[in-house]
């Protein structure tokens, strides 16, 4: 159970009012609580991943997102035209805790870009393990070894097919217990530059985690936003809901917005 932002802006951006919204939402979960949680805060880490201008920021910490002094300071890193991933960790149960469980996690990919991967749900390591041809350690994060998968799909396919591919083939397995929302920040090099990609999977099997786990997105001509319920809410912008499981891609670059079915 996680809270996630993913956002792209080639304007006037402030990164201090999204990982504020974020930390808010961290700190303070009403839709967690009316899951009858006893613990309504996202308190196992955070991190980022960001392509901003001419810098690759990748962040992750133990500490709660409303705790790290390097919040602000992070913040004031980032500037458009930028593209990020950010995120604020509950562990689920049974998963290792730490800094080097936070999220995002980040691969290289064989054609040399970076894969960054966030998730807010979960993944059956037992099923998705004869899915991959890496053999990560049988007690790494789940979403870890999501991030294998995707990246091995990565290989020869845009980021949109390799998402939508991978979340087919999970269903397929039984592997989603309840939800595997994931967002993504690919950076690769393109015509002598570096570019940026983001992907934002909507994946949602059950119905009492609807509210919880539906994921909120503005769309305008130099931002684009997507966000877990519970940020939105802290926002107080004017985002509309996903409503069904997809798969959205965003080329920062082209401003291309594509949105396929799950």
């Amino acid at each position: 159970m996680c809270r996630m932002v993913a956002l792209a802006a080639k304007g006037s951006f402030d990164a201090r009012t999204w990982l504020r919204a974020l930390a808010e939402a961290a700190l303070d979960d009403p839709f967690l609580r009316e899951l009858s949680r006893s613990n309504v805060s996202h308190d196992d880490g955070w991190g980022l991943a960001a392509l901003s201008g001419d810098r690759l920021l990748h962040y992750r910490s133990a500490t709660p997102i409303w705790r790290d002094g390097a919040l602000d300071a992070l913040a004031g890193l980032l500037a458009a035209p930028v593209a990020l991933v950010a995120h604020a960790r509950k562990a689920s149960r049974g998963m290792p805790r730490g800094v080097g469980a936070a999220h995002p996690f980040s691969l290289d990919t064989r054609d040399g870009g970076v894969l960054f991967v966030a998730q807010n749900g979960g993944v059956a390591v037992d099923k998705l393990a004869g899915a991959i041809r890496a053999k990560p350690l049988p007690d790494s994060v789940d979403s870890f070894i999501y991030s294998v998968a995707l990246a091995e799909r990565l290989e020869g396919a845009s980021l949109g097919k390799a998402l939508a591919e991978l979340h087919r083939e999970l269903e397929e397995l039984g592997a989603v217990g309840g939800m595997a929302n994931t967002f993504a920040l690919l950076v690769k090099r393109e015509g002598g530059t570096w570019r940026a990609k983001l992907g934002v999977v909507r994946h949602v099997v059950r119905e009492d985690l609807r509210e919880y786990g539906e994921i909120f997105v503005l769309s305008a001509p130099d931002a684009f936003a997507a966000a877990s319920s519970t940020v939105a809410l802290k926002l107080r912008l004017r985002m509309e809901p996903l409503g069904g499981n997809a798969v959205l891609t965003l080329d920062p670059g082209s401003w291309r917005l594509t949105r396929s079915p799950l």
